[in-house]
């Protein structure tokens, strides 16, 4: 990865595997991608800065930054992740651990600690989450939802 931008989306993208996977240590694609807004959106809940600053889009599975794909295809393209599809769903895992030095401790746990708790949970139950946010609700379709209005929603449904 090229841009240090880049190079910390990669990160983050790798934490919420490590973190964020189930006991066989895959993770499904959408469920993958709803950790990395989480834990972007809430960084920003948090601290009024966003851990990538990447626009959001409301797309049908949820917020979704475009930076996601060319990312992870990126990742699989180069033997760091491993993508396998299972039906209807794609599911991936991490073959390579990253540096972190892109992401300061309180990034890292703030990825871990989000991660963990949906580790528990199926990718239907993260994207029925992430509808039922005001930035999801409030935004129209396929434009941008903009990180402020994360600050609006209640403490429990930040992640």
């Amino acid at each position: 990865m090229k841009t240090p931008a880049l190079k910390k989306l990669q990160q983050i993208i790798a934490l919420c595997i490590i973190y964020g996977a189930m006991k066989n240590l895959k993770i499904t694609k959408i469920k993958l991608a709803k950790l990395v807004y989480l834990a972007d959106f809430t960084k920003f809940y948090k601290f009024l800065e966003p851990m990538t600053g990447f626009e959001y889009k409301k797309l049908p599975y949820g917020p979704m930054t475009a930076e996601f794909f060319s990312v992870f295809e990126y990742m699989v393209a180069h033997g760091i992740i491993v993508e396998e599809k299972q039906g209807t769903a794609t599911f991936c895992h991490l073959l390579e651990e990253l540096e972190r030095d892109q992401l300061n401790e309180q990034e890292i746990e703030l990825i871990k600690e989000i991660s963990q708790k949906w580790s528990k949970y199926d990718t239907d139950s993260i994207v029925d989450f992430t509808h039922k946010q005001l930035p999801w609700k409030i935004s129209r379709d396929n434009k941008v939802i903009p990180y402020e209005l994360i600050i609006q929603e209640e403490p429990d449904n930040v992640y």
